[in-house]
């Protein structure tokens, strides 16, 4: 896409266990299936281009675009990204 960004990217990630994985250069048996990927990010994360904070399943914004959420949630999600229903009376 040719596009400079400066500064960091933050990459949100509600999973504890692929922050660590992420950022742990040891290899064992359960990561091998993701090792050119994970290589690939760890090089990202020492160079400064991206971070991977931590954010709560519960505050996890894109969870509304993919996965099925109960009522009070889906509604919560929405409204942090400003959606309307378009259809519901005003």
């Amino acid at each position: 896409m040719n596009i400079k960004i400066q500064g960091t990217i933050d990459i949100f990630c509600d999973n504890q266990s692929a922050i660590n994985i992420a950022h742990n250069a040891i290899q064992n048996d359960r990561t091998k299936h993701i090792e050119i990927d994970r290589h690939f990010i760890k090089k990202k994360l020492d160079a400064g281009i991206i971070r991977i904070p931590y954010v709560s399943s519960e505050s996890q914004v894109v969870d509304v675009l993919t996965k099925r959420l109960a009522a009070k949630g889906f509604e919560v999600l929405i409204s942090k990204l400003g959606m309307i229903d378009i259809h519901s009376p005003a």
